[in-house]
């Protein structure tokens, strides 16, 4: 499984990849002014979304969440992104294909994620992680299908909410564990049940604006 999740993700980046070259430049905005491109008249932002329980991690402000086109980059509030204007490719791009990624992909493609219910696990190791990345797949095949999802498009076709992938950017930690509006550094990982990504996922899984909606 996720051998064909990374045979996906080099097609995903690749696709980007020609994307950029097709469009000329990047232009770039910022989060607090981005634009709703795809022209509808959304509120740009969301209620906030509730957890499971008492809070875990930071709770980051919330910013605008308009799409925006390839290849606009987006000035993010927060490093790394917790929300805010992302793209919207379907499923598989934008928001990306749950799984275990080795290579990193624009946050523009899983903010997406985030606005879906998804928790977002990064790791920036500029020496290496082997390790822990071997770690964090484990941890990835334990965690059962969203149950809300399940309910939307059946058991068969359901899956976890999660994405784990490597971060290009040093935000201050090696590890970091997102959700819309959520935020939890470490640069220890636990993965056992009772540790602290275990908490977050647990805390947060599918308490965002869209969470109730595939993918």
């Amino acid at each position: 499984m996720i051998q064909v999740r990374l045979l996906l993700l080099a097609v995903g980046v690749a696709a980007s990849g020609l994307l950029a070259a097709c469009g000329g430049g990047n232009p770039q905005v910022s989060n607090d002014t981005c634009s709703d491109t795809q022209g509808g008249a959304a509120d740009p932002y969301y209620a906030e979304p509730g957890t499971n329980g008492t809070p875990v991690g930071q709770q980051i402000p919330q910013m605008p969440h308009y799409h925006v086109n390839p290849p606009t980059k987006v000035h993010y509030e927060h490093t790394p992104p917790t929300s805010g204007c992302h793209y919207n490719l379907g499923y598989g791009i934008a928001p990306l294909q749950a799984g275990v990624y080795v290579n990193p992909v624009a946050p523009e493609y899983w903010v997406h994620n985030l606005e879906h219910g998804y928790i977002v696990v990064l790791y920036h190791c500029p020496t290496g992680c082997a390790d822990e990345v071997l770690k964090l797949r484990q941890w990835y095949a334990t965690q059962g299908a969203d149950t809300g999802l399940a309910a939307t498009v059946g058991n068969a076709n359901s899956y976890a909410k999660s994405i784990v992938i490597p971060y290009a950017q040093d935000f201050g930690h090696r590890f970091a564990a997102i959700s819309w509006d959520w935020y939890d550094p470490f640069n220890t990982l636990d993965t056992m049940p009772t540790g602290e990504l275990q908490k977050f996922y647990d805390n947060h899984v599918g308490n965002s604006p869209e969470s109730l909606s595939a993918p």
